[in-house]
């Protein structure tokens, strides 16, 4: 759930008897303070510049990390982190407290307790602080057995077929969705964000909130998606589709400092997570509790290298 503050407003607490106000004083506060705020702005840039290296970074087989700045303003703040994930050597899993019984957790302690490798918001929740925004199932467990009428995409996995994808996304305006989700062990409903033909489904303007997404490529692949700076959804998809990552269908999961992403392996691991618009220093809250997240795995037996479980041939993405 997208959650919003307002600034406090301004102290109405009268001046002590006795104590005169400094004009000059305050005034030469109000820039010690604008000029500290440009310096926080400064300094976030500089250091994801600094550790964050534009590009594909190969964690394992099946599993690429890329974070890549706006093509139209590689200088600017925004960053988009990708997590590249191949269905094929990676298993997806959703997690949830309804299910399990227990308080929400953070990315991290999702990812210590299930063993995961990767993870993200599952859904936006209602005021319950548990239950998903739309239609939310793993196995026989319904979270929300609705299907909301304006969310347009669903993220399912675990197919009961071998004929299927072993993970994929699925538009409702172009896709048999109600002949799929039973055929499938799990599936999450949220907002499309980007439709069939590279299409986005979201109007310009509105607010600015950092971004969790799910999309999926040109090869099938899953993509695990972050923006820490906040900027509009519109936005966010036009950079996602001048980049150089094959995008084809993003679903929305959740916005705001709640937003994250989690990453657990011996290569490298990190967490990035939104922030509100008027937080120039914070890092995110690492520990904010999720009830409903989406975890990645790797499996135990991954297939041969450029086949699908099956025996299929796998398409090589290029990027």
């Amino acid at each position: 759930m997208t959650v919003t503050t307002s600034l406090p407003a301004a102290s109405t607490r009268p001046v002590p008897s006795g104590t005169r106000r400094s004009g000059g004083c305050t005034r030469a506060l109000r820039r010690a303070a604008a000029m500290l705020a440009v310096l926080g702005l400064l300094l976030s840039a500089a250091t994801a510049r600094a550790d964050e290296v534009p590009g594909w970074m190969e964690l394992d087989t099946g599993l690429q990390l890329g974070i890549f700045p706006a093509p139209d303003a590689p200088d600017g703040p925004e960053r988009i982190v990708a997590l590249r994930i191949d269905p094929a050597y990676y298993e997806f899993s959703l997690h949830t407290t309804s299910e399990e019984g227990e308080p929400a957790l953070s990315l991290a302690e999702w990812a210590r307790r299930h063993d995961l490798n990767a993870v993200i918001n599952a859904s936006m929740y209602l005021p319950d602080a548990r239950t998903s925004t739309g239609y939310l199932r793993n196995g026989a467990h319904l979270n929300n057995p609705r299907i909301g009428g304006n969310l347009g995409a669903f993220f399912v996995f675990g197919p009961l077929s071998p004929d299927l994808p072993q993970a994929d996304l699925l538009d409702r305006t172009a896709d048999p969705w109600e002949t799929l989700l039973p055929q499938y062990r799990a599936a999450v409903q949220n907002y499309r964000l980007i439709g069939a033909n590279r299409r986005i489904l979201w109007p310009q303007g509105g607010p600015l909130y950092s971004v969790a997404a799910v999309g999926q490529d040109g090869s099938g692949a899953i993509l695990f998606l972050h923006c820490r700076e906040p900027l509009t959804a519109w936005r966010f998809a036009t950079i996602l589709l001048a980049l150089p990552i094959d995008i084809r269908d993003v679903m929305y999961v959740e916005g705001g400092p709640q937003a994250g992403l989690y990453l657990r392996t011996p290569v490298r691991t990190d967490i990035w997570m939104g922030r509100h618009p008027a937080d120039f220093w914070s890092g995110g809250n690492a520990a904010a509790p999720l009830p409903n997240v989406l975890g990645a795995r790797r499996k135990a037996t991954p297939p041969q290298p450029g086949l699908f479980p099956d025996g299929r041939e796998r398409l090589t993405p290029q990027f």
